[in-house]
């Protein structure tokens, strides 16, 4: 095992965002429903943090960034996006945060890319 130098969050959508999922034009969700978004829910790796308030400050730094990633899966069409507001981005996510991280696997870590999922 070998601890990481990084801290987490893991961002969980909330009814407003699955509200706006719903509303978006040529959107096929296949019967998913906002339990299963929470279930599978997408998580970030910042700067390892010391407690909590760090990674806290960590997200505020970095909110749009992620609020961006966040919507960009589901729509690329940025004129059908909400403002990226910090109350918005609050009202449509709950965050649970961690401040360890260990990683359980031998191989090296791999990195790549972020690119947007393609539902259509």
């Amino acid at each position: 095992m070998y601890e990481v130098n990084r801290s987490a969050f893991r961002l969980l959508p909330l009814e407003p965002f699955w509200h706006w999922l719903n509303t978006l034009p040529d959107t096929d969700l296949g019967g998913m429903s906002l339990g299963d978004l929470q279930q599978d829910a997408n998580s970030y790796l910042v700067n390892p943090c010391d407690d909590a308030d760090d990674v806290w400050d960590e997200i505020e730094a970095r909110f749009e960034q992620i609020f961006a990633a966040e919507l960009g899966d589901w729509c690329e069409d940025e004129s059908l996006w909400p403002d990226l507001h910090p109350d918005i981005f609050r009202e449509w996510f709950d965050i649970e945060l961690s401040t360890v991280i260990t990683d359980l696997v031998h191989q090296e870590l791999a990195r790549e890319p972020f690119e947007p999922l393609q539902m259509n």
